[in-house]
């Protein structure tokens, strides 16, 4: 798919200008139309300040009218119609009215408005346009983009290039040439932060009465799924970045109640505006918590695959999805520590056996308890925490029994949790 992302100011002001791109030029306000002939692109996206609404009666009357508005001047510009129009949250005092919320609530709002439009499989190639953008609306759509198609570009080939026109002096400019400002192959770049354990994290005050806050942190009953699941959903998390198939298959996220969260969150901040004539006030600000649920949603989607989660699995399939999903030194790693264990394995087992005590049955001397370090560095395969089977083809899966881990016997994805937990934390 090929997309043009856009981020526009106050469009209705703009003046007529010549414009080239290559060898492609034409008269208009704006690059919309050159950069469309020229790129070609399958969609487009429109980013637009909810500032520039005139309408206040209410906050989906104020959206309604820039969306309007600017659905009228593609039209006399003569752009094509397959656009989205993103329409956020921004700040700031006007002639026309007042918005206040949070500034970083534009940041999140983008990034889960553009995770709804990248479509998660197939290759990308995206450019971004920044000639015509709002100061830190435009810093902040690169921002939520790049980090997008950081994930997107896991399994899937991911190609971006941005754009900037030379400098406009009115009354001096006859020509304004659109220059290309960065250029490449996205490299894949995984979810990394941990889902934090507060909930003022995920949806925080910016200026509701304390108790009027406190119900409605009790009112997300949706993000209490997610807390209750904090453990497991950073354990996986990890296991992109670190190489752990294993973690990768058991822990896979539950897609539901990741998106139900992520949908919970959004509808609750709108909500909570407060319109009057000539005001805006966001009485709520999403926060980081949001921001990373809107990623491992994403994520998730770019790396599902039939059958998920599965606990136990073959090595061909372990040694497949780790193929798949990891890169470089990472794959090597673990391709190394699969095949290690492959090996170690040679003869039918009769059946599951801990993998710790069959070590010992070969005469080797494995730690007798969970140990942080050897779990990354085996690939999450620690031999007190998996079970084997060999049957011709060797099975593994991780041990319901509980495990020695700090001195203590513990559930085993407990220890897993807080392994990988830790990870993310620093």
């Amino acid at each position: 798919m090929k997309l043009l992302v856009i981020s526009w100011g106050d469009f209705e002001r703009w003046r007529e200008t010549k414009y080239r791109f290559g060898e492609e030029s034409s008269v208009g306000p704006s690059t919309l139309p050159i950069l469309q002939k020229a790129i070609k692109p399958d969609w487009t996206v429109i980013v637009l300040s909810d500032t520039l609404g005139r309408d206040f009666s209410s906050i989906e009357a104020l959206r309604e009218d820039v969306k309007s508005r600017v659905m009228d001047f593609l039209e006399r510009i003569g752009a094509g119609r397959e656009v989205d129009v993103l329409i956020v949250p921004g700040i700031g005092h006007f002639a026309h009215g007042t918005f206040k919320g949070g500034a970083m609530d534009t940041y999140y709002y983008l990034l889960h408005g553009i995770s709804q439009i990248l479509p998660p499989k197939g290759d990308l190639d995206v450019h971004f346009d920044s000639t015509h953008g709002l100061n830190y609306i435009t810093l902040l759509a690169y921002r939520a983009l790049k980090e997008l198609l950081g994930i997107a570009a896991i399994t899937n080939k991911v190609t971006f290039t941005a754009y900037n026109s030379d400098p406009l002096v009115p009354d001096i400019t006859k020509e304004l040439t659109i220059n290309v400002i960065e250029a490449g192959e996205v490299k894949p770049l995984p979810l990394f932060e941990p889902l934090p354990p507060n909930t003022k994290d995920y949806l925080g005050n910016f200026s509701l009465q304390g108790e009027d806050y406190g119900n409605v942190l009790q009112s997300l009953k949706k993000l209490r799924e997610i807390r209750d699941q904090r453990g497991r959903l950073n354990a996986w998390i990890s296991s992109v970045v670190n190489g752990l198939p294993l973690v990768f298959t058991s822990a896979f996220p539950e897609m539901e109640i990741v998106s139900g969260a992520v949908e919970e969150l959004a509808d609750v901040y709108t909500r909570a505006v407060e319109v009057s004539p000539g005001s805006v006030e966001r009485k709520l600000s999403l926060g980081r918590g949001f921001g990373a649920l809107v990623k491992l949603s994403f994520q998730a989607k770019v790396l599902e695959m039939d059958r998920l989660p599965k606990e136990e699995l073959s090595m061909e399939e372990l040694v497949e999805i780790s193929e798949r999903i990891f890169r470089g030194r990472v794959l090597a790693s673990t391709k190394t520590e699969l095949d290690r264990l492959a090996k170690s394995v040679k003869l039918d087992t009769n059946g599951w056996i801990r993998y710790s005590e069959l070590l010992r049955l070969l005469g080797k001397n494995p730690n007798s308890q969970v140990d942080d370090r050897n779990f990354l560095a085996h690939a999450g395969l620690e031999a007190n925490l998996i079970e084997v089977k060999r049957e011709g083809e060797l099975y593994v899966r991780y041990t319901k029994e509980n495990v020695k881990y700090g001195g203590a016997m513990k559930e085993p994805w407990k220890v897993i949790e807080t392994i990988l937990t830790r990870t993310l934390e620093g």
